[in-house]
């Protein structure tokens, strides 16, 4: 029998677990447990993944035996995620910091995947169109309820996944389908359905009957509750649930259209009474942290816990990988152990944090962290206009690091000759109306007014909760001159039409990118992330970029610019 290469390759993943030069050491970590799937049962094939934080790349994959147990080590010392995942199910990452030769023993079960309500957009990528290199071939409803689509294949066997399956945002990652004869890992994520092919065709069948849309949620229980690993994790594990909490009581009130009122004083109380009892070094780093994240949000955080914050965080701390944080955060902590922080700027506390951010560069073994500290030092450089400073940390944040995600961002926004900055002339541009699409959208489509520019998408959770304060800018000061034109950056524009029917009228111009994030106009226009807004005024000169004009900052600004005397 033959296989197509892309099952070739990933049936040999199964075979072996990956062995670099580091997985020769003697192991740090062994961590044996059962990773089963949302009904209690063993999934079809599950994996048990080691990825270093500092390099964010799988060095170790273990495949899960057929009753659900498993056995993984790893020699990585510091921060890790063990990542868990199986066939129809979500895959989920947990971190944990590696201090010490440790052995431990978890019981896991995952999430199912969450399907769209909706299947006749489902489409399938696989060996006969490069997993989507060209188009994905559509799935076509039958009379029986299940939707199938015959492809071209030259070998035995075709491998493929289904995408648009998954609900809301994951409707553009791609799952495995319900048939498969096996199933492998795919480069592209999650896994392969493979099918055998009869006289070069195969048929790729989606059974709704066979989704199992049943509630479920992730667990993981350690079998030692009382170890050091165990309440690493539920410390980090009860975060979580207090920050879904809040944003939780946040999206509420943007429902409402109300303000959001979130007491955070009792969380900052049990946080540092819990760290009055803490005597692990590390596990008073991550309530000192905690606490700086709930700063973030508006709370109150005593100055002689800031203090401590900047004393016990060392630089190179293996809890600045967590995806929730960054090294610059560091600067508030400075700011409230200062005690002058509802004065402003306070230049003795962003020089403290510069020197901070430059040991994180230093001594932090994470090269994202680093890239991190760098754009961090950028931002606060400009924050004091101090401009040999400002070019120094650019340059070595893109000559440094030039692949960081975090560079893109400084590229868009802090380049010198970046395309939409203060003062300059906004980039070409013509978009098609949404519902007209005879009609196109240009800079000068709005003469005399001061236009407000949205890049958006319906799955964009940032630029869904930034359309309550869209809609009072609008509201308020349409009649005084403004204007917001949104672009949707949506796979379809039909995704856009049943939002605003069933979520947010949005009565201001709509407008739609062809071809989503892969579009050129993403990339030529430096949009690269959403939500985008830009601010342009009546002379067609860029008013704002991006900050200034998100949430409660928007109409302070656009009442700025409009009253200002140049736009009267």
């Amino acid at each position: 029998m033959r296989l197509g290469p892309a099952v070739l390759a990933a049936t040999f993943a199964l075979c072996a677990v990956l062995r670099p030069a580091a997985a020769q050491r003697q192991p740090v970590a062994v961590i044996t447990g059962t990773l089963l799937g949302a009904d209690g049962a063993p999934m079809k094939l599950a994996h048990v993944e080691v990825i270093p934080a500092a390099r964010y790349r799988e060095i170790s994959r273990t495949v899960v035996r057929p009753d659900g147990r498993f056995a993984t080590a790893t020699a990585e010392r510091g921060a890790i995620y063990l990542r868990f995942r199986g066939v129809g199910h979500e895959a989920t990452l947990v971190p944990l910091v590696i201090a010490s030769p440790v052995a431990f023993a978890v019981d896991v079960r995952l999430k199912h995947l969450v399907y769209s309500d909706s299947l006749e957009h489902v489409a399938a990528v696989g060996d006969w169109n490069g997993f989507g290199a060209t188009a994905p071939t559509p799935l076509a409803r039958q009379a029986d309820g299940r939707y199938t689509a015959v492809v071209q294949a030259r070998a035995d066997t075709v491998a493929y996944q289904l995408v648009g399956l998954q609900a809301g945002g994951g409707g553009r990652l791609p799952a495995n389908g319900t048939e498969g004869e096996w199933y492998a890992p795919s480069p592209q994520g999650g896994y392969l359905s493979v099918v055998r092919t009869h006289a070069g065709r195969a048929t790729i069948v989606l059974d709704p009957a066979q989704l199992d849309r049943r509630p479920s949620a992730f667990s993981l229980t350690f079998r030692g509750p009382a170890s050091p690993i165990s309440r690493q994790y539920a410390l980090w594990a009860a975060w979580q649930a207090q920050r879904r909490e809040y944003f939780d009581s946040s999206n509420a009130a943007y429902g409402r259209h109300d303000s959001l009122r979130y007491d955070w004083a009792p969380v900052v109380a049990r946080r540092s009474a819990a760290l009055a009892r803490e005597r692990d070094p590390l596990l008073r780093q991550m309530l000192l942290l905690q606490l700086l994240d709930a700063a973030q949000f508006g709370a109150t955080v005593p100055r002689g816990i800031a203090q401590r914050i900047v004393r016990e965080v060392p630089p190179s701390s293996p809890l600045w990988c967590d995806p929730d944080r960054t090294p610059w955060m560091i600067q508030q902590a400075f700011e409230i152990a200062s005690g002058n922080r509802a004065e402003g700027l306070d230049s003795t506390a962003a020089r403290a944090s510069l020197a901070y951010l430059e040991r994180v560069v230093a001594h932090n073994p994470d090269s994202n962290q680093q890239s991190m500290a760098l754009f961090g030092a950028l931002r606060i450089a400009r924050s004091l206009s101090d401009q040999p400073r400002v070019s120094e940390y650019y340059a070595r944040l893109v000559d440094g690091y030039p692949n960081a995600p975090i560079t893109a961002l400084a590229r868009t926004r802090m380049a010198p000759r970046r395309l939409w900055r203060v003062g300059s002339e906004p980039p070409a541009f013509r978009f098609p109306a949404l519902d007209d699409t005879t009609v196109s959208y240009t800079q000068a489509s709005f003469p005399g007014r001061v236009v407000l520019f949205d890049f958006w998408a319906t799955w964009c959770g940032p630029c869904v909760r930034d359309l309550p304060y869209l809609q009072a800018a609008y509201d308020s000061l349409a009649g005084r001159g403004l204007e917001i034109l949104s672009v949707s950056f949506d796979d379809r524009p039909s995704d856009v039409r049943r939002f605003r029917e069933g979520q947010w009228r949005m009565p201001w111009p709509q407008a739609y990118a062809p071809g989503g994030t892969g579009s050129a106009e993403f990339r030529e226009l430096e949009v690269t992330f959403l939500p985008r807004m830009f601010l342009v005024g009546r002379d067609g000169k860029v008013l704002a970029v991006d900050e200034g004009l998100r949430a409660e900052e928007l109409l302070p600004t656009l009442r700025r610019f409009l009253e200002a005397p140049s736009a009267p």
